[in-house]
């Protein structure tokens, strides 16, 4: 059960020197957390002295504010403040990638006319970092962390963490189709609001990034479909990254399937994973899923292959799931086998 904060405010006077008629608008306070426990097992060729369990951790606070512009367009803007375990209090964290992610979560000013919206920030248009295939389980398909290494199957292809503008426009009874262009491609780089002090290397020298993207229904009950292309220019010569996201999913009745296809492609190396699950609700409350993937990569000669099953139990305001990733193969070793056992608590207030 998702609980909220409501403020309300009045702006009367002026803003940036301009002057502004009074206005009403809505503030809402929100927020997420999620605690993990997961347990990693090696065989074959993959090295024993990798073998590790613990905890993860996510919270995160969402601030929001919408209302009505003088010309009668509506507008919501908004921030969150994100902390995973990754962000913990080391030299790194504190001045380097991991505080620019903390303070780049979900950063936007949205304008608003009938169904169409223009948007300017970061992590906020639409959002090709799912894995629909994981229905019932939690985070990504790959099992990262399997011999010490991450996993080759694809998170996504998008730059859309990145600071940028874009228009999303909604398809009444149909879906939502949105373009975004990054001007620099490197993910939640953003100097002081006016330039103070501004040099390349607090802005990044990532080079610009374009993307495209329709999730919806197609006007079909219980189908949730992705198309996904993103493009960005390399700076190696010669070379693109980039990539495209193919996903669709399907509820009739109790029992939920779906397919997706992922292309990544990083400079010399491209990435592809293929997966499909299915998923049934034993009641309204108890879902069990299995989900097949496959993934491969330039120059590999095995495919990694990986086998989940899922359990979730849905508590009201919190939720629980479990999940166990039996991997093959990972990041295309031959012979580096392992799984991933894990759970996952998380609530939402």
């Amino acid at each position: 059960m998702k609980k909220t904060l409501k403020i309300t405010t009045a702006l009367v006077g002026s803003m940036l020197t301009l002057g502004v008629s009074s206005a009403v608008a809505q503030t809402t306070v929100s927020g997420n957390l999620g605690l993990s426990y997961y347990a990693t097992s090696n065989d074959g060729t993959s090295s024993k002295a990798q073998t590790f369990r613990g905890f993860g951790k996510e919270s995160q606070i969402n601030i929001s504010n919408k209302g009505k512009l003088s010309n009668g367009m509506d507008y919501v803007a908004g921030f969150s403040l994100e902390m995973d375990g990754a962000d913990r209090s080391n030299t790194e964290a504190v001045t380097g990638a991991n505080l620019q992610a903390q303070q780049s979560e979900n950063v936007y000013i949205d304008i608003i006319s009938g169904n169409t919206t223009i948007t300017i920030g970061a992590d906020h248009i639409q959002n090709p970092d799912v894995h629909l295939t994981n229905i019932v389980g939690f985070g990504y398909i790959g099992a990262d962390g399997i011999n010490g290494v991450a996993a080759t199957f694809p998170q996504h292809a998008s730059s859309y963490s990145a600071y940028g503008v874009g228009v999303v426009q909604n398809l009444p009874g149909f879906g939502r189709v949105s373009f975004n262009y990054v001007p620099n491609n490197t993910a939640a780089q953003a100097v002081n609001d006016i330039g103070n002090g501004m040099t390349k290397a607090k802005t990044g020298d990532g080079e610009s990034s374009k993307e495209v993207m329709f999730r919806g229904d197609l006007g079909v009950k219980g189908l949730d479909v992705i198309l996904h292309k993103n493009y960005a220019d390399a700076q190696t010569a010669g070379f693109d990254v980039g990539g495209k996201t193919l996903a669709a999913r399907y509820n009739f009745g109790n029992i939920t399937v779906a397919a997706q296809d992922i292309t990544q492609d990083i400079t010399t190396s491209t990435s592809e994973g293929r997966s499909y699950g299915i998923a049934y609700a034993i009641d309204k409350d108890i879902s069990v899923g299995y989900t097949y993937a496959e993934a491969k990569k330039t120059n590999s000669t095995v495919d990694e292959v990986i086998h989940m099953v899922a359990v979730g139990y849905n508590l009201g305001p919190v939720s629980l799931q479990a999940q166990y990733k039996e991997v093959s193969d990972h990041a295309n070793v031959a012979g580096a086998d392992g799984s991933i056992a894990g759970i996952y608590l998380g609530t939402r207030f």
